[in-house]
């Protein structure tokens, strides 16, 4: 399995050529910084959860020289070349297997708009380390007041399609804003990726006129989620939606009814108008208690803010794309959080962050690729996506004979 994965990988995506040409600061490295970053990749490949895990995996003789070389680096080692090698180096290597996702017509089938979502992530914090980088917060340990460091980064997530598809990732700056980063992120997604997306969406804090209005004069639309009773745009929708009758459309155990408008103009800078979607949902969920089964009914209001005209953008797409903001919770921070160790802390510092996270989005996307693109429906309908990377270790015990890929991408 692990050999036919590496073959795939090779083959689509060009992948040792990608990595043999990685450099990092050292000026004369006795361990090439291929033979580093991989066995990185395949510390998340392989689902070991650390360092010292893949510490062990590579002591062992001949197990993993096929695919990391006979020299093979220690788990300080790793730690320490990952933060000396250049982050935008990562990110081109991700931004070309998204490109080639999108020519495999991976993303055909979602539609002719495509959207990303921001969010911001915690990956870690400590009471006792620190570095430059770190934030700082004070927070209550039995009664006293003690400082707390942590690290906050923003991604940029590509949502409506089966993959999870990681664009990118920044680092929160100490005493900066999480909109502020964002922007930042977005100047670079935009500069990689180009006519790859159509429109931004995030939650209530994105909501404000320099974000809006970033996206406006770089041709992207936006939309956010409206919270807070003293938003003037809230309650202007509000006095206009009890005005209007409501349309109303059923899904599977859900009843919607909308309000859909367009022309406001209460958001203060903001430099064109905006439609308002309001939605009041009745969910009827059923469950299994006590040998019985019990539905529950369950009652949601939404409101979104988006530049989208409605000539643009019906009522009912919208609609979606507002609950798939979601996936980069569900699918990315949840899945990789849980199952990919994206919030262990590898190496604290700065730089070597963003590259263990860039590398596992790299690794998270190959992975998916593989699963849905190569192995067959029969095949994926017993096996998991987790226990792909299970079955991929398994085999690497049984990688005796198969000659090496990177030999052949080198």
């Amino acid at each position: 399995m692990i050999g036919r994965f590496c073959c795939y990988i090779e083959k689509v995506f060009d992948f040792a050529q990608q990595m043999n040409t990685l450099r990092d600061a050292r000026k004369r490295p006795r361990i090439p910084t291929a033979s580093l970053w991989v066995s990185v990749f395949f510390l998340f490949v392989l689902r070991r959860g650390s360092l010292n895990a893949m510490e062990s995996e590579l002591r062992w003789p001949r197990r993993l020289e096929r695919l990391v070389g006979t020299i093979k680096p220690s788990a300080d080692r790793m730690g320490d070349v990952m933060g000396l090698i250049e982050p935008d180096q990562l990110r081109e290597r991700l931004c070309r297997i998204n490109h080639r996702l999108g020519r495999n017509k991976v993303f055909a089938k979602g539609g002719y708009l495509r959207f990303v979502a921001l969010d911001g992530h915690e990956f870690f914090s400590s009471r006792h380390r620190c570095c430059p980088g770190c934030s700082q917060r004070k927070i209550k340990i039995r009664g006293k007041k003690v400082i707390e460091y942590y690290h906050r980064g923003v991604v940029c997530h590509l949502v409506g399609f089966d993959m999870a598809v990681p664009l990118d990732m920044e680092l929160i700056r100490p005493g900066e804003g999480e909109v502020i980063t964002a922007k930042r992120l977005l100047e670079r997604v935009i500069r990689n990726y180009g006519r790859f997306f159509d429109a931004v969406t995030g939650d209530a804090l994105y909501l404000e006129a320099p974000f809006f209005n970033f996206c406006i004069e770089r041709g992207k639309h936006a939309m956010a989620v409206i919270k807070g009773d003293d938003r003037a745009l809230l309650q202007d929708a509000q006095g206009l939606f009890a005005n209007m009758k409501p349309g109303l459309w059923d899904e599977p155990r859900r009843k919607i009814r909308f309000w859909d408008a367009e022309g406001f103009t209460s958001a203060q800078g903001v430099k064109k108008p905006l439609r308002v979607l309001h939605t009041e949902e009745t969910i009827t969920r059923r469950e299994r208690i006590g040998k019985k089964w019990i539905e529950t009914v369950e009652d949601h209001r939404w409101y979104w803010a988006t530049t989208f005209p409605l000539s643009q953008l019906p009522t009912r797409q919208l609609w979606e794309i507002g609950h798939r903001r979601w996936d980069i919770e569900n699918d990315l921070f949840n899945t990789l959080s849980t199952h990919w160790a994206m919030d262990h802390c590898f190496k604290h510092e700065s730089t070597a962050i963003v590259n263990f996270v860039l590398t596992l989005f790299i690794a998270f996307v190959l992975l998916q690729s593989y699963y849905l693109r190569n192995l067959k429906p029969q095949r994926r309908s017993h096996l998991t996506l987790i226990g792909l990377a299970n079955e991929l270790h398994l085999s690497v015990v049984l990688m005796t004979t198969r000659p090496s890929w990177l030999d052949r991408g080198g």
